[in-house]
């Protein structure tokens, strides 16, 4: 066989596999190499606030809320912003930021939450996500010291149908209404929404959330005085965040068992614990760069004498 009849029946043999396997398969109709990538930041970010690591969260978000408007995608959009908006509420700083880089998280938190609404509206699934945001809305308004708890539990209550097929935010009603609750000093009622919280948590696996939960859980049993309820609280709040490899969150349990312990008349025993226990909270603190957590750790344990 000469090479150019080799060249072209080779060539025709190619075209025509090639022919049959367009047939033979179903190309994609989407394509979501975008939307993905940005899935992935978005739990990496939540994880990084979790974490108590806030620049590395920032970035992340900021990453995310640019890819989201890219692709045009209005669901990704609201999350990311109600994840602002937790940004906004751990940092402490609920007002915009003037000078450095600008970019979505530099707003005040009222115009993050403010755009969430309207990207929830946009979206394909508006009735829940709008419901997600009055979630954030009762969040923003306790961490900027509005005390109208009553009226928050009741519109936290009335959003559950509307959340039954949102597990995750779901919990987070439970764990929002528990801190109401907390701040109304209702401290059985908010225990018992931390563990539901925990419980919805637990059974979608959001393993990163649920020592969280029972963390709230602990201070809600501390605050009503119920020592025993607040340890094994607490130490179910340490095993998760252990399973979570969470170092801040692990360091914050130990130091908030200490402070259980030390509450209303404790032993020396129970000194002796809180003692230790602050001691080691000190050390995972600083394991993670959380200096000055570790000092306040440190301070406590001067003060037990």
């Amino acid at each position: 066989m000469c090479r150019t009849f080799r060249f072209f029946a080779v060539a025709a043999a190619s075209a025509c596999f090639a022919l049959l396997s367009g047939c033979a398969s179903k190309r994609a109709m989407v394509i979501t190499a975008v939307g993905d990538a940005a899935d992935t930041k978005f739990e990496l970010a939540n994880d990084a606030l979790v974490a108590g690591k806030f620049e590395q969260a920032g970035q992340l978000l900021c990453d995310v809320y640019t890819m989201a408007f890219s692709i045009d995608d209005a669901d990704l959009l609201c999350r990311t912003a109600l994840s602002g908006v937790s940004y906004k509420i751990a940092t402490g700083n609920l007002g915009a930021v003037k000078g450095g880089e600008p970019s979505f998280i530099s707003s005040s938190a009222d115009l993050i939450l403010s755009d969430a609404r309207h990207f929830a509206s946009a979206s394909a699934r508006p009735e829940a996500l709008s419901a997600v945001c009055e979630i954030f809305g009762v969040r923003l308004s306790l961490a900027s010291g509005k005390k109208s708890y009553r009226a928050y539990a009741d519109t936290l209550r009335s959003l559950e149908k509307k959340l039954r097929k949102e597990p995750f935010y779901l919990a987070v009603l439970h764990r929002t209404l528990g801190d109401v609750l907390v701040s109304a000093k209702d401290y059985d009622s908010a225990a018992s929404s931390f563990v539901e919280a925990a419980k919805i948590h637990t059974k979608n696996r959001y393993l990163v959330e649920i020592g969280t939960d029972w963390y709230g859980a602990a201070r809600a049993y501390s605050l009503g005085g119920k020592k025993a309820e607040a340890v094994s609280a607490i130490r179910s709040a340490l095993k998760y965040d252990r399973d979570a490899e969470n170092t801040s969150a692990i360091a914050s349990d130990y130091f908030a068992w200490a402070k259980i312990l030390v509450k209303g008349k404790p032993t020396p025993a129970e000194r002796k614990e809180a003692r230790a226990l602050a001691e080691w909270a000190s050390s995972v603190f600083r394991s993670g760069g959380f200096v000055p957590d570790a000092e306040a750790c440190e301070k406590f344990v001067a003060s037990l004498g």
